[in-house]
């Protein structure tokens, strides 16, 4: 069956993957799990906030019951009929999900890769993954300073892909 990205209502995404799974309509909320959440806010995020997907047939009793589903708004598409999504893209996001929350941030990323650092003194800056350095999560990356390839080390949890 394809899939099919649904509009939520805003921050109800939760409730209406709830909802459809109820409804027998398989739902696919990507959520992304913070490194370090602030005390008194959740420690997860929709990596599409507002944004859902589901797989069902178009039409059948599985649709009627998904756009009427409590928190849908409505499904992305044209002239009243939801536009389906490649299953390739659908296998890639689910994979890119998984690795991104998996409980061991540890070997992510692999020597050479380019990479962005997300806090810190160095944070916006791009860089190149060297290595590992620690079971807690060290690392060491090499960055362009002063004309020259600096070693840095900084925790594994300041690191993102750069995504071209």
């Amino acid at each position: 069956m394809p899939w099919y990205v649904a509009h939520t209502k805003r921050g109800e995404e939760r409730r209406a993957a709830g909802i459809l799974e109820q409804r027998q309509v398989q739902a696919y909320l990507p959520i992304l799990r913070k490194r370090k959440p602030r005390a008194g806010r959740r420690n997860w995020e929709p990596l599409f906030p507002g944004y859902l997907f589901a797989n069902l047939t178009v039409p059948s009793e599985q649709w009627l019951a998904a756009r009427s589903a409590p928190g849908i708004a409505y499904f992305l598409g044209n002239e009243g009929h939801p536009t389906s999504l490649p299953e390739d893209f659908m296998l890639g996001l689910m994979a890119r999900v998984e690795l991104a929350n998996c409980e061991n941030p540890l070997h992510r990323f692999t020597a050479g890769e380019r990479v962005i650092i997300t806090d810190g003194p160095f944070r916006s800056m791009e860089a190149i993954f060297d290595r590992t350095l620690s079971p807690s999560g060290r690392s060491r990356v090499l960055m362009q300073l002063l004309h020259r390839l600096v070693a840095i080390e900084v925790p594994e949890e300041y690191l993102d892909r750069v995504l071209r």
